[in-house]
């Protein structure tokens, strides 16, 4: 059986889709920032003409560019390629506070947009759309509390 929905998470993919999507990226980056070519290479250490190639998926991106988009654009610029893989990038901030008064709202309103999606049973891509900026919220808190657990557990484990 080759379905791929079988076994999703070891399915095989094409290095083009990997390279179309990273493309597809920046390409949105470009538009919502205003940015040209210039501005994407200068921000991966390349030149416009390489950015260009990057951005339409026609070449492949060296780690150390790709990891510079990472730093400069976070998800924007890694998430749907590394969706593809089962993972995505979230920048490690335990220096920001988890305020639970923001945590309790925001996870509310998330909760309350779910319910009312599966009032009919099904969750549409419009309605995961619309809760989009409350599954960030709550995504965020969840990695400062990871980084926060992780910053302790290391202190234990030097002292």
């Amino acid at each position: 059986m080759s379905d791929p929905h079988i076994h999703n998470r070891y399915r095989t993919i094409p290095a083009s889709k990997m390279l179309t999507t990273l493309g597809e990226s920046l390409e949105r980056i470009k538009a919502q920032d205003g940015a040209t070519d210039g501005d994407l290479g200068a921000v991966l250490g390349k030149s416009d003409d390489t950015a260009a190639r990057y951005r339409t998926g026609l070449a492949e991106m060296p780690v150390v560019a790709f990891l510079r988009g990472c730093r400069e654009w976070d998800g924007r610029f890694a998430n749907d390629v590394l969706a593809l893989v089962g993972m995505r990038l979230a920048p490690i901030d335990g220096s920001a506070a988890c305020d639970g008064r923001s945590a309790i709202k925001v996870l509310g309103a998330l909760i309350g947009k779910k319910a009312e999606a599966l009032e009919d049973g099904v969750i549409t891509d419009d309605e995961v759309d619309d809760m989009w900026p409350e599954i960030e919220a709550v995504s965020a808190h969840i990695d400062r509390l990871r980084s926060e657990r992780a910053q302790r557990m290391r202190r234990i484990g030097q002292s």
